[in-house]
């Protein structure tokens, strides 16, 4: 019988995790593409795999049950993507006991990107988060039995049963301005965060830099590096200029003029060696984002020995 385990529980027994993120179709397509890799994933040694909302706010519905299969049908752990731009904190409430129904051990927190096109505005504070560490809050009232008041109720909170989630948050080691990042990751972690799945790194000392300023301003939820392994320029190009991140020269160099299966194979070399770096510098794990690419998840667990 398989029991759902929290990611904190899975880092206090395991010295080093594994995890991979997936996400879900564009709606409209097949449910089978995603659960083909999840048959595929569930054969591999990974601790736990994420489930995200889509993107850049991109259309993609199915989070919710497809983390509830990940556990029940393919006996394993996962953790659920929780966006609530599009949600007032009533929305939030039920969506969130919509996940206690289905078991849903941890959710990782976040506000959510825009939808292409779409303005950037600022929610009515009065009836939604505008912060993700205001999300963390509702998430951590109700593991707390506190709900919010009925409409016709003068009282803005009521009782009730707890709930029980492990919860996640987003961090960002590469953040254009580091002291707001550390002062947005303190929030967090006041709010209620357990732990911290960092954007994409594609260096050992940016993590642990990072992980250092966090420690002297007294965060100290583990926070398990995301890495993005490449396999050629376009990817490269899209982790630097869609996502924000620093990609070593050194790589990129190696890269030009590099053929197709030449460029792969330095990828998975370079990311098997920050890999192996993070756990030196303390990592307790990492989180690969593969894009749904479930060989190169294979390749990377087969190489680091998994």
């Amino acid at each position: 019988m398989f029991a759902p385990e929290k990611i904190t529980e899975i880092l206090a027994r395991k010295p080093f995790t594994h995890s991979v993120e997936v996400f879900p179709p564009r709606n409209g397509r097949s449910p089978n593409i995603i659960l083909d890799k999840l048959e595929a994933l569930s054969q591999l040694p990974i601790d736990f795999i994420s489930v995200t909302k889509g993107a850049m706010g991109s259309m993609r519905g199915g989070t919710v049950p497809i983390g509830y299969m990940i556990s029940e049908r393919y006996k394993m752990n996962a953790l659920v993507h929780f966006r609530c731009r599009d949600m007032n904190r009533r929305e939030v409430e039920n969506l969130l006991v919509d996940h206690m129904y289905f078991g849903t051990k941890n959710i990782l927190a976040v506000l959510g990107d825009p939808l292409p096109g779409e303005a950037e505005k600022t929610p009515n504070s009065e009836t939604h988060n505008i912060f993700a560490c205001e999300l963390v809050k509702q998430i951590s009232d109700m593991n707390q039995g506190r709900y919010l008041g009925l409409t016709d109720d003068p009282e803005p909170y009521r009782g009730g049963v707890k709930t029980d989630f492990c919860i996640g948050v987003a961090c960002y080691p590469e953040a254009e301005d580091l002291e707001k990042e550390l002062f947005i990751m303190n929030e967090k972690t006041k709010a209620g965060a357990d732990f911290g799945i960092t954007q994409m790194v594609f260096s050992a000392q940016t993590y642990a830099v990072y992980i250092e300023r966090l420690r002297k301003k007294g965060i100290n939820i583990p926070i398990i590096p995301g890495i993005r392994p490449v396999t050629c320029m376009e990817h490269v190009d899209a982790a630097e200029f869609t996502f924000g991140a620093n990609v070593p020269e050194h790589l990129k160099e190696k890269l030009k003029g590099a053929s197709n299966d030449s460029a792969r194979s330095l990828c998975l070399e370079f990311t098997e060696g920050l890999c192996k770096e993070l756990k030196e510098v303390g990592a307790p794990g990492i989180h690969m984002f593969t894009l749904n690419d479930v060989d190169m998840a294979k390749e990377i667990l087969a190489r680091l020995d998994i």
